[in-house]
């Protein structure tokens, strides 16, 4: 019966929290990336092939989306965290490394929490991109409760989704209920007292987005393993476009440090 990490060992079925397009057994580590408000795994399949070849990518997946879309998302940060940890344990016994972008950032964060309290090998450094930091306060607060017209108007200023998705109404139909669920999760983050950190930690910005370098830098309080800052040139995606290639070599060169 199969034992490797993306099959169950108990079933030999399929892991569904984890999509890996460019299978690397032989990398030296592993980095699981976490995607922001209603996106899916796909936001990071370029990862793939372009980080160096001695790291695995393996993007994480909520249910609502892509394979899972039949499934109801999840609206709790802590339950979601707390599920990701289960399902994410077998992938931490190799040395890996945890990238977020915007919400994904936020459960990147708590899936570093949650393995340093349960004694698991700590990630070698947390990468926490397009978030404000523990105790800043909510940029957009309540968009769960927007219209489809506000949110719509949020996504087109925010850029990164595409504009035939914000003009089609069968689309949008089928992407703004995990969008709102994604959100409700983003709202009801708290970060958890007394947790500190152990490993180094990257915060990527876009110099363009709502979330200023002050905001961001409120992340180096999470660790005590040092931390560093970076701004991009965009706005809230500049890890797509305009700055995917900076981004993907800022990454490289810090798990290379790591």
């Amino acid at each position: 019966m199969s034992t490797h990490p993306l099959t169950t060992a108990s079933t030999g079925a399929a892991q569904p929290w984890v999509r890996l397009w460019s299978p690397r057994p032989q990398a030296r580590l592993r980095l699981l990336c976490f995607h922001p408000a209603g996106a899916g795994t796909a936001f990071f399949r370029d990862w793939a092939t372009l980080l160096p070849d001695d790291v695995e990518v393996l993007a994480v997946q909520l249910p609502g989306r892509e394979s899972r879309f039949t499934e109801p998302p999840l609206t709790s940060h802590q339950e979601a965290v707390t599920a990701l940890h289960a399902a994410l344990r077998p992938y931490l016994t190799r040395p890996y490394a945890l990238f977020g972008h915007s919400m994904g950032a936020l459960l990147a964060y708590g899936v570093a929490v949650a393995a340093m309290r349960h004694g698991d090998r700590p990630p070698v450094r947390l990468f926490l991109s397009g978030s404000q930091g523990p105790g800043g306060e909510p940029r957009k607060p309540g968009r769960p409760a927007w219209t489809d017209a506000e949110l719509v108007a949020d996504l087109r200023e925010m850029g990164g989704t595409p504009e035939e998705v914000l003009s089609n109404s069968d689309l949008l139909a089928l992407v703004l209920p995990t969008l709102r669920a994604d959100y409700a999760l983003c709202d009801s983050f708290r970060a958890p007292a007394g947790a500190l950190l152990d490993c180094p930690v990257s915060v990527f910005g876009g110099d363009r987005d709502a979330y200023t370098a002050a905001d961001l830098a409120r992340w180096g309080a999470t660790t005590r393993g040092g931390w560093t800052q970076r701004m991009f040139d965009g706005g809230h995606f500049f890890l797509t476009a305009p700055s995917a290639e900076a981004v993907r070599a800022a990454v490289a060169a810090d798990l290379l440090d790591g």
